[in-house]
């Protein structure tokens, strides 16, 4: 078939795209009720209705849509080469929780995709490790938002906690399982951000991602503990001098602003690319009902998969909401203005969360662009 320059264009916007990265919510159920959990977890004890945890099949058809749309699988047919696989982040709630984890692993990676998971730690042991490297996943997530079992506890509302992660990592070390230290920054744990970097370089994380407080879910209560915008872009400079100086790998998440300062700091020829935000572009997310959203942090649903026959695609590349949220054109207030909006974006979920608006500012960031004037202009940073 020969394609015209109207589908050859259809075609190539498709491929640019398609999510590298989804997170699939399988269930809602955790131990823990941490102070920031974004998706409300409900005890793990709690029974789970149709609607509020997806069956096996409705996760193996949605997996294998994902895969269809990727062009990791076609029919029984795998893919070899690794391009355009996406990876798959498991998640929850605690995603251990499920019974049948490793069996909807299992079907991920024999559809080609690449799995990995996101995991409080509590319910690995050196059994439950083997049985996750013999299903397909290629690497965890433990989550640690402190540096000592106080600020960590405190932070999971379970005593406890810190030891259980401490031992999963310890226990995923020895198994050669790859894995990464996340960490949630808020005025709770700001002044332990280098000593968890420390501390995740001793466990042998390959890893450490900086999650910017997002307050959404449970964390709608601790809003008022978001950094100041100055406090902030104080934060995000020091995440760059630790980028450059540390022996893991440093990433930030839900701070996009970190892509602007990389940027400023590139044309120093300090660093090289890093990502703003890839919500509803690079970035995909799952919710425990079904629905495709930009990220979980902003809980708008662009489709919902099981409504829609499965169908990811349709979703993924024919919602108007994703569409708009793609459009930085339509951004507003000093994200609009901003020199930076392409590189950066501005985290949309915050801008949601804390007015309402998702092409709204986002409310962390003091960049603004200085007026050009006689002596030269130039940017600052509004004071």
């Amino acid at each position: 078939m020969v394609c015209n320059g109207l589908q050859l264009r259809a075609i190539m916007a498709s491929e640019r795209e398609k999510p590298r990265i989804i997170a699939f919510e399988v269930t809602r159920r955790c131990r823990f009720q941490c102070k920031h959990c974004r998706a409300n977890a409900v005890p793990a004890c709690a029974g789970m209705t149709e609607r509020e945890e997806l069956t096996t099949k409705q996760c193996k058809r949605i997996l294998a849509s994902i895969a269809k749309f990727s062009g990791t699988a076609s029919g029984k047919k795998k893919t070899k080469s690794k391009a355009g696989k996406p990876i798959i982040i498991m998640t929850g709630g605690e995603p251990m929780e499920r019974s049948d984890i490793y069996e909807l692993i299992r079907y991920g990676r024999d559809l080609g995709l690449r799995m990995v998971m996101a995991t409080c730690g509590y319910l690995i042991d050196d059994e439950s490790i083997a049985k996750l490297k013999k299903a397909g996943v290629q690497a965890l997530s433990f989550s640690l938002d402190g540096c000592s079992a106080e600020t960590h506890d405190r932070f999971r509302q379970a005593e406890g906690a810190f030891d259980a992660v401490i031992r999963a990592a310890e226990i995923a070390r020895r198994a050669g399982m790859r894995f990464q230290i996340n960490t949630t920054i808020c005025k709770i744990n700001i002044d332990e951000v280098a000593g968890i970097i420390e501390l995740a370089k001793r466990l042998g994380a390959y890893c450490f991602d900086a999650f910017i407080l997002v307050p959404t879910g449970r964390g709608e209560k601790i809003a008022d503990e978001i950094l100041d915008p100055l406090r902030y872009e104080v934060l995000l400079n020091e995440l760059l001098g630790l980028k450059l100086e540390s022996a893991i790998e440093l990433r930030v998440t839900c701070g996009p602003q970190f892509a602007r300062v990389c940027k400023q700091a590139r044309v120093k020829k300090l660093i090289g690319s890093v990502s703003g935000c890839m919500g509803g572009r690079g970035f995909g997310f799952i919710s425990y009902q079904g629905d495709v959203q930009t990220c979980g942090f902003l809980d708008i649903s662009a489709g919902n998969l099981i409504e829609n026959g499965f169908n990811f695609r349709k979703i993924w590349l024919g919602s108007e909401f994703l569409k708009e949220v793609r459009d930085v054109s339509g951004y507003k207030g000093k994200c609009g203005t901003c020199e930076y909006v392409g590189v950066c974006g501005g985290c949309r979920a915050r801008a949601y969360a804390m007015s309402s608006d998702y092409l709204g500012a986002d409310p962390v960031c003091k960049f603004v662009k200085r007026e050009a004037s006689c002596s030269g202009g130039g940017l600052h940073r509004d004071e």
